[in-house]
């Protein structure tokens, strides 16, 4: 786990001092807004062409009036909203061309042992399963000389020379097994036996309608060795071809981000925890582990992130010739697809630094500048929630769906935060730039605060004019449980939101009495 500096931390803590006041002041004092939340309409979303050709986040504070009985906007916050946001667009872009400019080299990456898997011979698991499940779906039962008949005949030949052959390989069979139990063999020598050992015991299994035990029965002996066998053979093969081997891009980047995370679950599937703990159970076992081969696996999959966040930034470009600010672009199609395919991508470089055991800065900075960019779009969002509803209505004939669409947003951005927070529970390696760091969590905080004051906003007005209207087909007849539903989204984004900043033991309990009072709420409701 890699710690905050102390000007990063401090801007965590006002982050969520003011996110978590604006929630209270809400929910327990019941504040509504005299007039719809209305930010100032400046550039929300710059895209500069003369920063850094990047999406990028406000040049100007939004300015918010609010008639609360606990302002947020008190004279210390207004200044360090103004010091967030002053030049968040020069900020992030500067960011972004540092963290672009130390790609790794992977051509000055050292020469690797390349385990290839022979020719027209099958992945060791996959065989293994097939013999190991022999027999489970057939439910009758038969004595074995009647199988032996039945094999005899599918072969062709005689019940005495399929007997003789039997009896052959599984002689054969078990000598394999001996040489397989051999210690110190190399990667090579254990490949080779495992090799034959599946290969006589897929033949003995013959069309595979009675299990492997009842025709081998020394096979329960040394069946969970061979599955930790077949693993490790197939994992080092995969791990050798994967850095030997470049993953195809199309151009459809939401797409190949899928095809990404279908290739990492197979990996995680397959590989089980050997990265993160260097072949441990491998080495333990006496098997040889290529420790350079692990980590170039490591730093290929390291390599994959790094690739896929300059694939975001291009698609990024791509929307910045389409479109000139967030407002636009949530009224496109691509800014849908982009947005998905942000979430996507912060999601599977979550899930592969958790995989591999270590993140970077590069990562963590170029993930936060994302996670900023899908805040602007949340917030943008929020604010125009009400002009999608009319636009829905009007269209399709439907009903306002403003709790659903509101819900569908937090949850993204809390999944979003997710990511982020996994990031920071890793080591992490190359530590640098605290300027940039720090600058990065203060324009993320900054988007962060106005996307919840939008937030409020909304559900404020829902539990204001759920007195005079009730939603046709909501989540239950009451109008308030929206309100309530709504809330409780909220709070999951805060609560996320105060364990990225690593304030659960501060304001966990602030978080828990928000979260009553909802229940209490729901409860009254339920008993009314």
């Amino acid at each position: 786990m890699f710690t905050t500096s102390r000007s990063e931390q401090e801007a965590w803590n006002a982050c969520v001092k003011t996110i978590l006041g604006l929630l209270e002041d809400s929910l327990f004092n019941g504040a509504v807004p005299s007039t719809k939340i209305n930010f100032q309409k400046k550039d929300w979303l710059n895209f500069s062409n003369a920063s850094a050709e990047s999406l990028s986040t406000p040049n100007s504070p939004s300015n918010v009036t609010m008639k609360r009985k606990r302002s947020f906007s008190d004279s210390i916050q207004d200044r360090k909203q103004q010091k967030l946001s002053s030049n968040l667009a020069n900020d992030i872009a500067r960011s972004l061309s540092m963290s672009m400019d130390d790609d790794v080299d992977m051509a000055s990456q050292p020469t690797i042992n390349v385990y290839s898997k022979p020719l027209n011979e099958e992945n060791p698991v996959p065989t293994l399963r097939r013999i190991s499940m022999s027999g489970s779906s057939n439910s009758s039962t038969r004595p074995l000389t009647q199988w032996l008949e039945k094999q005899a005949q599918i072969h062709g030949v005689s019940l005495t020379d399929y007997k003789n052959l039997f009896d052959e390989k599984q002689k054969l069979l078990r000598q394999q097994l001996e040489l397989l139990q051999k210690p110190d063999q190399p990667f090579e020598s254990i490949r080779e036996h495992l090799s034959k050992v599946l290969r006589l015991a897929d033949d003995l299994s013959g069309d595979h309608t009675v299990s492997f035990n009842e025709i081998f029965p020394e096979w329960t002996l040394y069946e969970n060795r061979i599955k930790k066998l077949a693993i490790y053979v197939q994992s080092i093969e995969d791990m050798s071809f994967s850095i030997n081997n470049v993953i195809p891009q199309t151009n459809d980047l939401l797409q190949d981000i899928k095809g990404l995370q279908h290739t990492l679950d197979q990996k995680i599937a397959l590989y089980g925890d050997a990265l993160i703990q260097n072949g441990l159970e491998w080495k333990a076992m006496g098997m040889p582990v290529d420790d350079q081969l692990l980590n170039a696996t490591k730093e290929w999959l390291h390599n994959l992130c790094i690739g896929l966040l300059s694939a975001l930034d291009k698609e990024c470009k791509k929307a910045q010739d389409l479109v000139h600010d967030m407002q636009n672009l949530i009224r496109l199609p691509i800014g849908e697809k982009l947005m998905a395919s942000i979430l996507a991508g912060l999601e599977f470089i979550s899930e592969t630094s958790t995989f591999i055991g270590f993140t970077s800065q590069k990562l963590v900075l170029e993930c936060r500048l994302m996670a900023t960019i899908y805040g602007q779009w949340v917030s943008e969002n929020l604010e125009h929630i009400n002009d999608k509803s009319t636009e829905k209505k009007n269209t399709h004939n439907g009903t306002k769906r403003i709790d659903i669409r509101f819900m569908q947003l937090m949850d993204n951005i809390t999944r979003i935060l997710s990511c982020l927070y996994t990031s920071s529970e890793l080591e992490m390696k190359h530590r640098e730039m605290s300027h940039a760091s720090r600058i990065s969590v203060e324009n993320l905080s900054s988007v962060l605060v106005e996307l919840t004051v939008r937030a409020v906003g909304i559900i404020e007005m829902e539990r204001k004019n759920s007195a005079s209207y009730k939603i046709a087909g909501n989540i239950m007849s009451n109008p308030q449980t929206a309100f309530i539903y709504m809330g409780e989204s909220l709070l999951a984004f805060a609560n996320k939101l105060v364990e990225l900043a690593g304030r659960e033991w501060a304001d966990g309990g602030r978080i828990q009495a928000l979260h009553s009072y909802l229940d209490d709420l729901e409860k009254s409701l339920e008993s009314s």
